[in-house]
C-alpha cells in the first residue's frame, strides 16, 4: 500500500461486549458537539459505497483514510449518560471520551488515572484520593479536586437513581474536598471493590454538573470530557464518529488515527460482506455459520477463538406462587435440556457447572454439572407440585442464537410433560416485564465484569433483586454481602463459594447454562488492541502500521 499524508481514519464493526480501556487519558482543545440523528433506533444496516463522508470504500486509507470497526448490536447505544447504563456500547463510549479515577482491563486489574493513587482508614471506610496534576478537559480547563468532589457528591445523593452507581457506590455516604489534588471518601461500610467503582466513575466537570446534572449528557449539549477521544457525531443505531484528542493530557501520540467510526452491524451477513468491500476493518464476532464466508479474504485478516468470559442463565421465578417455586420442578427443567446441544447451536462454547465463569472468583471447576437426563427430569417432575401449567419462557430476540435456545428448551421440556410458551421480545418489552415480574423463566446473557461475580452479578440479581424473581433467602443475602465488604481475596474466595454450593442447591434464582466463546476478525495492520476477557479487543489505542498505509 503507498503512503499518503490523508487523514487516518478506522471504521470498526464491534461486537455485543467490547468494553475497553487501554490507558488512562484527559485532554485540551476544542470541545466536539455530540449530535443525535436518525433518533428512533432504526436499525443499522452496513456501510454503503464506504462510511459517512468517506466517497468510498473504507480500508485503513481511501478517499478519507477511514478504518471502521462495527459493534454488533441493533439497539446500539443507549443514551449518551454515562452515569446511568448498563451495556456494552455505552461502557465503551464512556472510556472513549471520559476519563475515569481508575482503568480496568474488565479481568480484574486496575491501574491509577485520574486518580494516582489512595489511603485507606484503619476501618477502611474513609478513602483519601490523590489526583494526578494536569488533567485537562477538552474545553482547555483543569480536572481537579473541584471537579472529583462534586461528582463524587453527586453520586452519594444521587446513586439509587443511577444503573451504574447503584452498587458500584452503594456505601459512598459523602465527599470532601481537601485541596486542589485530593478528595476524601467516606463510606458506611468497605467494600473490596474499591479499585472497580473508581474505574467506573468517569469525571465530568463540576460547573457543569452543577448546572445540569445528569441531563449534561444530552445529546443537545457539548461533551466536556478528558478522555483519548471526542465525539463528533452519534446517528442512533447505526454509527458513532470520534475525532483524535491531539491535546490529550498523556500526550497525542497514542495513535495514528485521526477519525474513528464504530458501526453499529447486527446482521453477520452485512458484517462479513462490508469487511469483504473494505467498509470495516474489525468485526467483533463473526457468526461461526459464516466463518467460511470470509475465506476470500483470508489473508487480509486474523481470526482467532476467544473464551469470553460471558454466561447465558435462566433466572427462575421464585415467588412462592409461580410454578417454578418448586424445587423440583427447577431440578426437572435443568435435567431436560441439553446444554452441550445449546453450546453446538452456538458454534462452540462450556457448559456451566456453578455460578462463576472459568477465571472468576468462587469457580468451583469440579462442582458436579446438572447434566442432561430425560428420566430423572421425570422423576423429578413427577416429585413436584407442577399441575400442567403453561411456564412462560422470555428472552430478548436481538441476543445471538436466543431464539434457537428457547425454541430448544421449550421443546425439550414439552418432551417430559411441562407445557411452554416462548416470548421473543425486544430489549424494552424485556425489561419492563422483568420489572413487573412476568415470566416464569427468561434467559439473557451476561459477563463477569472485573473477574469478579459480585458488582454485576450477585449483588445486584441476587440481593437486590432487580429483576424481580421474589425469592429471599437472608442468609444466601448475607453471605453475598460478607463477601462484598472483604477485602482479604482468599477469604472472600471462600466465602463465594459457599455462595455457589447454596445457588448450586437451589438451581436457582439464577442457574448459568453455557460459557460462550468469539472469534473477532481484524484485518491486518490494525494495532494497538488489547485482548479484553469479556470478549473482543479494546480499542482505546487502536491505531495502523505505518506499512499498511495507502
Amino acid at each position: 500500500m503507498k503512503k499518503t499524508k490523508k487523514m487516518l481514519t478506522i471504521t470498526l464493526a464491534l461486537g455485543m461486549v467490547l468494553t475497553s480501556l487501554a490507558g488512562c487519558g484527559g485532554g485540551s482543545g476544542t470541545s466536539q458537539p455530540a449530535k443525535q440523528e436518525g433518533a428512533g433506533g432504526s436499525t443499522a444496516q452496513a456501510p454503503q459505497g464506504g462510511t459517512p463522508e468517506s466517497g468510498g470504500k473504507s480500508h485503513y486509507v481511501n478517499a478519507d483514510g477511514k478504518v471502521v470497526v462495527n459493534w454488533e448490536r441493533t439497539e446500539g447505544m443507549q443514551s449518551l449518560n454515562i452515569w446511568n447504563y448498563t451495556s456494552g456500547p455505552n461502557y465503551a463510549f464512556a472510556e472513549m471520551v471520559f476519563d475515569s479515577l481508575y482503568v480496568s482491563d474488565h479481568g480484574g486489574n486496575c491501574k491509577p488515572c485520574i486518580c494516582t493513587g489512595y489511603d485507606l482508614s484503619e476501618d477502611n471506610r474513609e478513602v483519601t484520593l490523590h489526583l494526578a496534576e494536569g488533567v485537562k478537559f477538552f474545553d482547555g480547563s483543569d480536572c481537579d479536586a473541584d471537579d472529583v468532589y462534586t461528582q463524587m457528591q453527586y453520586i452519594a445523593d444521587h446513586k439509587d437513581e443511577m444503573a451504574l452507581f447503584a452498587t458500584n457506590w452503594k456505601y459512598l455516604e459523602s465527599a470532601e474536598k481537601v485541596d486542589s489534588h485530593t478528595v476524601k471518601l467516606y463510606l458506611s461500610e468497605p467494600f473490596f471493590s474499591l479499585d472497580i467503582s473508581l474505574a467506573y466513575t468517569y469525571i465530568a466537570k463540576a460547573e457543569e454538573i452543577e448546572q445540569y446534572g445528569a441531563s449534561l449528557f444530552s445529546s443537545t449539549k457539548t461533551l466536556n470530557g478528558t478522555g483519548k477521544w471526542k465525539l463528533e457525531e452519534w446517528v442512533d443505531g447505526q454509527y458513532l464518529k470520534y475525532s483524535r484528542n491531539y491535546d490529550y493530557w498523556q500526550g497525542g501520540d497514542f495513535t495514528n488515527v485521526d477519525l474513528l467510526y464504530v458501526w453499529f452491524i447486527k446482521d453477520p451477513t452485512a458484517q462479513n460482506a462490508a469487511f469483504i468491500n473494505g467498509d470495516v476493518d474489525y468485526i467483533d464476532t463473526v457468526n461461526v455459520d459464516l466463518k467460511s464466508m470470509l475465506d476470500p479474504v483470508a489473508d487480509q485478516c486474523i481470526m482467532e477463538e476467544q473464551v469470553k468470559e460471558q454466561m447465558y442463565y435462566l433466572q427462575f421465578k421464585m415467588d412462592g406462587k409461580a410454578p417454578t417455586s418448586d424445587q423440583n420442578l427447577r431440578y426437572a427443567v435443568m435435567h431436560a435440556i441439553d446444554r452441550e446441544a445449546f453450546c453446538t447451536l452456538m458454534g462452540g462454547g462450556t457448559v456451566m457447572n456453578d455460578f462463576f465463569t472459568t477465571h472468576a472468583e468462587g469457580h468451583q471447576p469440579d462442582k458436579p454439572v446438572i447434566g442432561y437426563d430425560p428420566e430423572l427430569a421425570k422423576e423429578y417432575l413427577a416429585k413436584s407440585g407442577y399441575n400442567g401449567e403453561t411456564l412462560v419462557l422470555l428472552s430478548r430476540s436481538d441476543i445471538d442464537y436466543a431464539d434457537s435456545i428457547m425454541t430448544a428448551m421449550a421443546d425439550y421440556l414439552n418432551q417430559i410433560g411441562i407445557s411452554t410458551r416462548v416470548d421473543m421480545v425486544d430489549t424494552a418489552t424485556m425489561n419492563s416485564r422483568r420489572n413487573d415480574g412476568d415470566y416464569d423463566i427468561f434467559m439473557v446473557n451476561l459477563a463477569t465484569w472485573d473477574g469478579n461475580a459480585l458488582t454485576q452479578n450477585l449483588v445486584p440479581r441476587v440481593v437486590q433483586d432487580m429483576h424481580h424473581n421474589g425469592y429471599v433467602n437472608q442468609e444466601l443475602n448475607s453471605l453475598i454481602l460478607k463477601a462484598f465488604g472483604d477485602m482479604n481475596a482468599e477469604t472472600r474466595t471462600a466465602t463465594l463459594e459457599q455462595v455457589g454450593d447454596m445457588l448450586h442447591e437451589l438451581q436457582g434464582p439464577l442457574v448459568p447454562i453455557v460459557q460462550i466463546v468469539g472469534t473477532p476478525c481484524i484485518r491486518k495492520g490494525i494495532t494497538g488492541l488489547i485482548e479484553n476477557p469479556l470478549g473482543g479487543y479494546i480499542i482505546t489505542d487502536i491505531a495502523v502500521e505505518e506499512s499498511y498505509l495507502q
